[in-house]
């Protein structure tokens, strides 16, 4: 019988000699203080002032926070409503009104009806999960803070997932709209943080949700190489044992990310070198470490991909393998794609969508950035032939993709 050597116990036993608190990496991590994000912070703090008190005379607030992956708008949002509640809640001044924060990831919880719900029970622990319409439940959330007299600020996380919804502007305007033809002498009222990656955001508004949403509208801009270096710094003296990382090595990452400019990124490369570093039994990072662990760093955050509803994996899959196996080739054309979805459809015993659900899938891939579709004149014997769409994958590692994807 073959003994191995590998001893996984000892694994177990050894003290990390470079990460001191894995946590700090972690995307869900709150830093008590955010690096370069002050002046959204107060932006966002000034336009709720009024809502704290009491006395002033509001219905709501609502705040558009736009920009790329990974610069810092749910850390914000977040860092913003847990210190608004905390305030609201400790003080003995009965002129401040009482107002709880909720951060709902929509990408998660894809639906408004989800969304509803899930506030509901954290106000009323024994309300039923199901039996009720969407429309219901904005009456009875509408209700609950009135006889409560009860302020509410909800975050919607990448509200676009609701938007997608055939009703989904509708609840939206009911959400802002809901204080009408309640008590007036009650203070209560929702207010709303809108995130969202579309830079087109505004564009899938009606007249109506856009004066309202519109008052006001805070763009986050990429962060710049110092900006990133400085978080990199915030992080591993967090969350590393001092002396295990250099100035040098922390600017190099940071220049590894400055092309994105996402945070998110050059915190995943700060982990993944400082866990290739002690794998190798190393007592500090160097640049060989993070070499090696830019290698296996996906450039966003892997949750998105494995919350993609199912239709919307199997596309992704079949653009993937597609591309994987055509090395040479930067895009494939619609109908490549098409055929390759139906196989793997097929092999899933699963009913391949129509057509049209299929272009629906790609507009929704494009709108999260994942793909890629460009759509070309094309000519035969120098006459119009017509035109084609191809589509390629934004930015993404393809083999570590498919691995993500065959893997769920």
């Amino acid at each position: 019988m073959n003994h191995s050597k590998f001893n996984i116990t000892e694994i177990f036993a050894n003290k990390p000699k470079i990460i001191k608190d894995e946590t700090v990496f972690e995307p869900t991590f709150m830093p008590e203080n955010l690096v370069h994000r002050d002046d959204e912070i107060s932006i966002v703090a000034n336009h709720f002032k009024s809502i704290v008190s009491k006395s002033a005379k509001i219905s709501g607030k609502q705040v558009i926070i736009q920009g790329p992956v990974g610069i810092g708008k749910t850390v914000v949002a977040k860092h913003f409503g847990l210190t608004l509640e905390k305030h609201c809640l400790s003080t003995s001044d009965e002129n401040i009104a009482k107002i709880l924060y909720f951060h709902m990831n929509c990408r998660r919880q894809r639906s408004w009806y989800l969304i509803l719900t899930s506030i509901l029970r954290q106000l009323v622990p024994a309300f039923p999960v199901r039996g009720f319409s969407v429309d219901e439940l904005l009456t009875f959330l509408a209700h609950i803070i009135t006889e409560r007299n009860q302020g509410l600020l909800i975050c919607l996380d990448e509200i676009d997932y609701l938007l997608s919804e055939s009703k989904g502007l509708d609840v939206l305007y009911s959400l802002i709209r809901h204080h009408e033809g309640i008590d007036h002498g009650k203070k209560a009222h929702i207010s709303l943080i809108c995130v969202t990656r579309n830079p087109h955001f505004q564009s899938l508004l009606d007249p109506a949700l856009l004066s309202s949403l519109s008052q006001c509208f805070i763009v986050f801009d990429p962060y710049t190489i110092d900006q990133l270096f400085d978080i990199l710094l915030q992080r591993a003296k967090q969350g590393l044992y001092e002396s295990t990382y250099s100035k040098e090595v922390i600017k190099t990452m940071a220049s590894l990310a400055i092309n994105s400019g996402d945070a998110r990124y050059a915190i995943e490369l700060l982990w993944r070198s400082a866990k290739v570093a002690e794998q190798e039994n190393s007592s500090t990072i160097n640049f060989e470490h993070i070499r090696k662990a830019q290698v296996s760093v996906f450039p966003i955050n892997q949750s998105i991909i494995m919350d993609l509803p199912l239709q919307l994996k199997r596309v992704l899959l079949a653009l993937a393998t597609l591309l994987h196996s055509k090395k040479h080739r930067a895009y494939v054309t619609s109908n490549e794609l098409w055929e390759k979805y139906n196989e793997i459809c097929k092999k899933s015993h699963d009913r391949p969508r129509k057509h049209t659900q299929f272009w629906n899938y790609l507009q929704q891939l494009t709108k999260q950035g994942l793909i890629e579709l460009e759509v070309q004149n094309r000519h035969k014997n120098g006459k119009s032939a017509g035109r084609t769409t191809l589509i390629g994958i934004s930015d993404l590692p393809v083999g570590e993709l498919l691995f993500l994807l065959k893997k769920n």
